[in-house]
């Protein structure tokens, strides 16, 4: 049997739900499923967002609980006093055909009440996070709302860290203003006003691609998938896409740090891990220094893995949903010596004995070009890179 790198469709709800505003989560099901699913969120580095749950046993399995849900509702309700509360069945809720719905519909609250099917056999945590984006916006966007000229929304972004922070300035270069961000701190008011902005800016497909194209049925709303603006380089061609997309005529021109602009000839041989779209954006930065990642490892591959492919290059191995015994001959037989990926790969860094850089979990700054220029410096140091005279010209763009 595989030990697998990707979890259930529970796993994505309570992810993309807990990183909003004024949101209580409650879980349909046994305790354990919640239990597990903070553990993996507090070892990925999130922010504290406590889940709650019904906490079904064997008799409820056999006799049903739907009314100690509704009881659940209530309470939360009366105690929190939250905005929404998302309720989720698991696959033990599912399995026995709770009507998670009807007591969501009968409970008496004065917040939203938002259910949501979420057992792990009907899908992955992917497919958790687009469902959880789509049923809140269905749910709360308010269709009156007028369009407002100069705004965006940034939609599949689950982390409000440094990286939101440089994408909010570099589209405040272009003089426009986020309204929403979905689903990180989003707040019920901002979901109900969603509608109101003239572009919807897709920063990750496989969590916001969904909740874009219901927009556009909602409101008419465009949208552009375009790329993670890891460096100067790809933050350029971000805002260039984002202009383009507004009609704007000019995009501003984004310097490279000091020293960032030298392509690097490194000694270092590079296994990254991460989801496609910052796969394809931190494959086409790092190659653009020279420095090409050897092995790509993607949880999943499903549409994206050509362009993945496209932007590692010929040199570099691509594996898709592999086992631990396929990365770990991988890395090997490639020589790994640093690793690019998150908290998920410290075990397999340890064993093989290499420097392991987590770019992957919000609390380092990966994009515009200081974020750029940091991810260089963190190679920089664990490989002890050359920096060749003939390449390394200080005024030399490498992106």
């Amino acid at each position: 049997m595989e030990i697998p790198r990707i979890t259930c469709s529970l796993f994505g709800a309570i992810k993309a739900a807990a990183t909003m505003r004024d949101t209580v989560i409650l879980v349909h099901g046994p305790k354990g499923c919640v239990y597990h699913v903070n553990y993996i969120l507090g070892l990925r580095g999130d922010c504290h967002s406590p889940v709650y749950c019904t906490c079904m046993d064997e008799h409820d399995v056999v006799f049903g609980a739907e009314e100690r849900l509704k009881e659940a509702i209530e309470d939360l309700d009366s105690r929190k006093s939250p905005e929404m509360i998302v309720v989720l069945s698991c696959c033990a809720s599912g399995i026995i055909g709770e009507d998670v719905q009807n007591a969501c519909r009968i409970a008496r609250t004065g917040a939203k009440v938002i259910c949501l099917e979420a057992g792990g056999f009907s899908s992955d945590y992917t497919a958790g996070y687009a469902k959880t984006l789509e049923a809140i916006i269905s749910e709360v966007a308010d269709p009156a709302v007028p369009m407002e000229p100069g705004t965006v929304n940034i939609l599949g972004m689950l982390r409000a860290g440094p990286d939101l922070l440089e994408i909010r300035r570099l589209l405040s270069l272009l003089g426009l203003s986020v309204r929403v961000v979905m689903p990180a701190g989003a707040t019920y008011e901002q979901i109900r006003s969603i509608g109101a902005a003239s572009l919807n800016i897709v920063i990750c497909e496989t969590a916001g691609m969904q909740a874009a194209i219901l927009l556009r049925q909602m409101f008419g709303t465009p949208f552009i998938r375009t790329v993670y603006p890891v460096g100067a380089g790809l933050s350029r061609e971000f805002l260039e896409d984002v202009a383009s997309a507004l009609g704007v005529s000019k995009s501003p021109y984004i310097d490279e740090p000091p020293k960032a602009g030298r392509k690097m000839h490194c000694r270092a041989r590079i296994a990254l891990f991460s989801g496609p779209t910052r796969a394809i954006a931190l494959s086409r930065f790092l190659s653009s220094h020279g420095i090409s990642p050897s092995v790509i490892v993607l949880d999943f591959g499903e549409p994206f893995a050509n362009e993945v492919k496209d932007a590692a290059g010929n040199g570099c191995a691509v594996l898709i949903s592999p086992a631990w015994d396929e990365i770990e001959e991988a890395l090997k037989s490639h020589r790994i010596d640093l690793v690019l990926g998150g908290l998920m790969e410290h075990p397999i860094a340890a064993k093989l004995g290499v420097p392991l850089i987590d770019v992957m979990h919000g609390s380092m700054l990966t994009a515009g070009p200081q974020g750029g220029a940091s991810i260089l410096r963190l190679i920089m140091k664990y490989s002890q890179p050359r920096i060749g005279s003939a390449s390394s010209d200080p005024s030399h763009d490498g992106e």
